[in-house]
């Protein structure tokens, strides 16, 4: 335990006044010689994947979130990169479980289950999937990945063993996908799928539901707290399973809502962005019901650079226009000029269009 390392430490180990001094600074380990220890074990090679549960589930962090978003997932420039939970899995285990990209999956072991994003990607090793930590009942109906996971510690190190979960995965069989930007966080979410987001004016909601029966118009109402004096535009295709809902406090977007009986295809960053705009006329107003910005506003598209708000499609017309490295993207967007973090999506875009090109 840390407190009987601390009372066996070496003398001038911790910190004195204001001056800190580095733990093993001077080479010596809290032993009674100050000398390390090797301590032989023997490996485990316990099989935990069963033909109910054949997938190892990996569990970890992603770039700009940090431990349960206690502090991150109030930041709208942080929580733009990736706002919802997720898990990647290779190709070829979503085809053989019928996932396609951007499903709601279930994500199932012996102790629970979640919901989540899928993913598909070749990063991920055929039999493995992974899935971020982050995400808590405050942002996500149910995201939280400790309900997978088991009580096992090391017996040497007392390591929890996260890292290696056998799961399965499945198909949520959801009726209707929506997504919503609003000004003010909703109280409840009548979904079975969501995720909460901030944003900058406000909050951001990814949903998917079951219910093939729900009104739109009412449930809309319920996410925005729209009051009587707010006016409602809406647009309703049914037989197509198309709704797209505006509320209107003034001049001011009160929030918007649109669903598809699949993802939802519309610009996150553009719907946000309306949330601080003035929409006095009704030609701005339609374009938020249609889910378009016009030809005048092309598409950023997936915020790759959190840092200067630089998009997916903007760093891929760079590529296009003759940018082959990280660093010519810098100059000719800003992206990856500052932190540094998102240099290495910068260069799969690059690698991507270097495909596209020699194809």
């Amino acid at each position: 335990p840390l407190e009987g390392e601390m009372a066996g430490r070496p003398e001038g180990v911790g910190t004195t006044g204001r001056q800190p001094i580095r733990f093993f600074a001077d080479g010596n380990f809290y032993t009674p010689d100050r000398k390390a220890r090797f301590i032989p074990i023997r490996v485990s090679t316990d099989t935990r994947t069963t033909p109910d549960y054949p997938l190892i589930l990996n569990t970890g962090r992603i770039r700009d979130h940090w431990h349960t978003m206690t502090r991150t997932g109030k930041s709208p420039r942080l929580s733009q990169h990736i706002a919802e939970p997720f898990v990647e899995i290779h190709p070829a285990d979503a085809q053989h479980h019928g996932i396609g990209d951007a499903d709601i999956v279930r994500l199932s072991s012996p102790r629970g289950a979640v919901l989540v994003r899928a993913l598909i990607t070749t990063r991920q090793r055929r039999g493995s999937v992974f899935a971020p930590m982050h995400w808590t009942d405050q942002f996500a109906a149910k995201g939280r990945l400790d309900a997978l996971t088991a009580p096992l510690t090391d017996p040497v190190s007392g390591q929890p063993a996260l890292k290696h979960v056998a799961v399965r995965i499945e198909k949520f069989a959801a009726a209707a996908f929506g997504f919503a930007v609003m000004r003010d966080r909703p109280e409840t979410i009548a979904a079975d799928y969501w995720a909460v987001a901030r944003c900058k004016g406000g909050w951001r909601v990814e949903l998917a539901v079951a219910d093939e029966n729900i009104d739109w118009a009412g449930f809309a109402q319920s996410l925005f707290g729209a009051s009587p004096d707010v006016e409602m535009l809406a647009y309703h295709d049914r037989d197509a399973g198309q709704h797209r809902i505006a509320a209107f406090a003034g001049e001011r977007l009160a929030g918007a809502l649109f669903v598809a009986p699949g993802p939802v295809a519309v610009s996150r960053g553009w719907a946000a962005e309306q949330l601080d705009a003035t929409h006095a006329g009704q030609r701005q107003r339609f374009r938020i019901v249609a889910g378009r910005a016009g030809a005048d506003r092309p598409d950023i598209g997936a915020i790759v650079c959190s840092c200067l708000g630089i998009g997916a499609n903007q760093i891929a017309a760079a590529v296009g226009a003759g940018c082959g490295t990280v660093e010519a993207i810098g100059e000719a967007t800003r992206a990856g000029t500052n932190c540094g973090s998102c240099r290495a999506e910068i260069r799969a875009i690059i690698a991507t269009g270097r495909v596209q090109a020699a194809e």
